[in-house]
């Protein structure tokens, strides 16, 4: 008889669904959290596009109204100082490392302004031929007409603890010299 009750207690034990509960919480909270965590990061991604597309508009906008007659030439260089604590002469001509000195200085909302980089060698599309073979309609460097090309770029990095390689992100603008 005893050999008996053991077995129904043993059978009664594995029937029992004491602390099903928090398993299956435990699951669903990590799901939860995964997901969280997903969208989350997904966000400051679009973030970080959205700031790269505006940094290369703002650094076509800051060199198309800086050409070689830009205020008599006031001023022979545009920033005093490099970001963070970037300030601008008024009067002055934009160069490649103007432009690069205030994107950076854009830079802010969890953006490192170190990260933030322009393609330097191709800032500008001065006389000659443009990409598609046209001209650029300018004879003199930094002159009114001439085309000027900001390509900013950026690595996102992703959860910077999973060790996953960064995402490069980048943008391009272009547009005449006014002035």
């Amino acid at each position: 008889m005893t050999n008996r009750i053991r077995m129904q207690k043993l059978l009664r034990l594995v029937r029992e669904e004491s602390g099903v509960e928090l398993v299956e919480f435990a699951m669903t909270a990590l799901l939860l959290m995964t997901l969280m965590f997903g969208i989350f990061e997904f966000g400051i991604g679009m973030y970080t596009y959205h700031f790269v597309s505006y940094a290369a508009q703002e650094g076509t906008r800051f060199a198309m109204v800086r050409g070689n007659t830009w205020s008599e030439n006031v001023a022979t260089n545009c920033t005093t100082s490099a970001p963070p604590n970037f300030t601008m002469a008024y009067g002055c001509t934009a160069t490649s490392t103007d432009i690069q000195n205030y994107v950076q200085s854009l830079a802010s909302g969890g953006i490192s302004p170190s990260k933030v980089t322009i393609n330097t060698t191709n800032s500008y599309v001065w006389p000659g031929k443009t990409p598609d073979g046209s001209t650029t309609g300018c004879t003199q460097a930094n002159s009114q007409g001439c085309l000027v090309k900001v390509t900013v770029s950026y690595s996102f990095k992703f959860l910077p603890f999973l060790k996953l390689s960064a995402l490069p992100i980048s943008a391009t603008s272009e547009t005449s010299i006014l002035q």
